[in-house]
């Protein structure tokens, strides 16, 4: 299978010579303004890995102008990633208005120095999607920019900052209780163990709240079973399974606040030599296809990425035709699977 695109794959989707093409991605001064910005365009768009992103933002910014959303995020999401999906929708439902999509991923260095993607060209982007952006300083530059703006999730102090923009959530607190409840019911809980950092985001903070609620509702102890940290702690090696290997007893269930980390801690458990859901419950949320196979498929909350996808443009539509308009927060519906994990 062909994954990498080559110039000739750029030359032939656009009838150019790939001498053309060549001259282009190494900005070479003898080509017209319209041709550059087209293969420069068609190169971000085909996911070529070599474009001069300077030469693509003055192209862009001399060339005839075109009509974009922006997609923003902390990260490149793989195949797996609820962003995926979201963009996929997305990007059908704004093409069917003349707009293409343009992805940005942003790293640290940009967010500490408060550093724009260098081919994000608010001249020519209408509107700008934010997702796993949880920054405030980071969250205000780019509301700053006089273009409409929403987020999918935000920082847990989001609402404070008073940004003129549109808010868009998961349904969180409803569905965790729902599955945690019915799980306590069955299996009869008396501990339960929270995964996750409660204030990474709003989404977080809620599914946290739903639990810490839940387990007081039950009379279910979590007192010495929660594994919070920062988020970054996660996603080192060995980190989780150190962190079960201190407590003196484990609980009858684990909740992480996303499937991701449900997948670090069933790794962590079967490393110490337990299994899941025999000897400890685990459940999750977002509803990843990845940690979703026969073998060990996962109790989780169920994002729906095509309506947050289909959302997010009705709303930025509605910004774009009415710029005075006030923004929104809405929640969309999510729902709870029951599989393997803690059936």
């Amino acid at each position: 299978m062909k994954t990498k695109v080559t110039i000739q794959d750029i030359a032939d989707s656009l009838q150019l010579s790939r001498i053309t093409v060549s001259k282009v991605l190494n900005n070479s001064p003898n080509v017209s303004a319209e041709t550059r910005a087209l293969v420069l365009k068609k190169a971000q768009e085909m996911n070529y890995k070599y474009v001069n992103t300077a030469a693509y933002s003055n192209a862009m910014a001399s060339g005839p102008q075109a009509k974009s959303f922006a997609f923003v995020m902390h990260m490149t999401p793989d195949a797996f990633h609820i962003g995926s999906g979201i963009i996929t929708q997305l990007e059908q439902e704004i093409r069917t208005k003349g707009y293409s999509l343009t992805l940005h991923s942003i790293t640290e260095e940009d967010i500490a120095s408060l550093t724009l993607p260098p081919n994000l060209n608010k001249n020519q982007t209408e509107a700008i999607v934010c997702l796993e952006l949880f920054q405030p300083d980071y969250s205000r530059l780019l509301c700053s920019l006089g273009i409409p703006v929403l987020f999918i999730d935000a920082c847990i102090d989001f609402r404070s900052l008073n940004l003129d923009c549109s808010l868009l959530l998961m349904e969180n607190r409803v569905s965790t209780h729902q599955m945690l409840a019915a799980l306590c019911e069955k299996h009869h809980l008396t501990s339960m163990g929270f995964v996750g950092d409660n204030r990474h985001c709003i989404s977080f903070s809620e599914r946290y709240e739903a639990f810490f609620l839940t387990a007081a509702e039950y009379g279910v102890d979590t007192q010495s079973y929660n594994i919070i940290a920062d988020d970054s702690n996660y996603s080192q090696d060995g980190w989780m399974t150190e962190q079960l290997q201190k407590k003196e007893r484990l609980p009858q269930l684990f909740f992480c606040a996303n499937d991701v980390l449900a997948q670090v801690l069933i790794h962590s458990l079967t490393e110490l030599g337990l299994r899941v859901p025999e000897d400890v419950l685990v459940c999750g949320f977002d509803g990843l296809p990845s940690v979703n196979t026969p073998m060990n498929s996962l109790t989780t909350v169920h994002i729906p990425c095509k309506e947050l996808g289909t959302c997010a443009a009705q709303l930025l539509f509605q910004k774009i035709q009415y710029p005075g308009s006030i923004p929104f927060t809405i929640y969309l519906d999510t729902q709870v699977h029951f599989r393997n994990s803690a059936p």
